[in-house]
């Protein structure tokens, strides 16, 4: 996608995401943490239009991308998610979707560490109630059913991949489960 395809910085959504990593931690480990943002990620765009725009615009999805990286204690990553011209996204609907995962992120989180759970299993049944908690506080709407889409979306597909739900509770329980976890979207 070219530059000129690509809608001004007004119009795209930062995130900022940060956790506690203990101190000599490889960078190959905060690269894998980068790969579960990016499913949560491609969740938030998921949700804000769902399977059938995205094949009526030719498969595409929004564009993130890296602003900054900070390996530091926590280790801070910046994102920008921008809405491409040729995929109809509209800021609303992807700040939408984005915050519907912030809300999912931080009660799973949250309910995680009040619970004590510390493997990738427990957290990922945190992850699910969270999702429950958001889609029944949208129901009646669009975000609603596409959050029950993705719910059903947890078993493998025909060619035997992961479903995007099943990809996604996976990755928050991943990111749940790190000390000090923030996903904070900045409006």
């Amino acid at each position: 996608m070219t530059d000129d395809q690509i809608r001004t910085d007004a119009e795209s959504i930062r995130v900022r995401i940060e956790f506690g990593e203990d101190r000599g931690v490889p960078l190959s480990e905060t690269i894998a943490a980068l790969e579960d943002v990016h499913e949560a990620v491609d969740l938030a765009f998921f949700l804000a239009h769902g399977d059938a725009r995205r094949w009526e615009h030719g498969g595409g999805r929004g564009q993130v991308r890296l602003d900054e990286l900070d390996h530091g204690t926590p280790v801070s990553i910046d994102l920008r998610l921008v809405m491409s011209g040729g995929l109809g996204l509209t800021h609303p609907e992807v700040l939408e979707g984005v915050t519907a995962v912030e809300a999912v992120l931080r009660a799973a989180w949250s309910s995680a560490a009040a619970t004590g759970a510390t493997t990738v299993d427990d957290a990922e049944k945190h992850v699910l109630e969270a999702m429950e908690r958001v889609a029944y506080e949208a129901r009646g709407t669009d975000l609603a059913w596409r959050i029950r889409e993705a719910e059903e979306h947890r078993a493998p597909t025909s060619d035997g991949n992961q479903g995007k739900g099943a990809r996604f509770v996976r990755a928050a329980a991943r990111l749940v489960t790190k000390p000090a976890f923030v996903f904070r979207v900045d409006r």
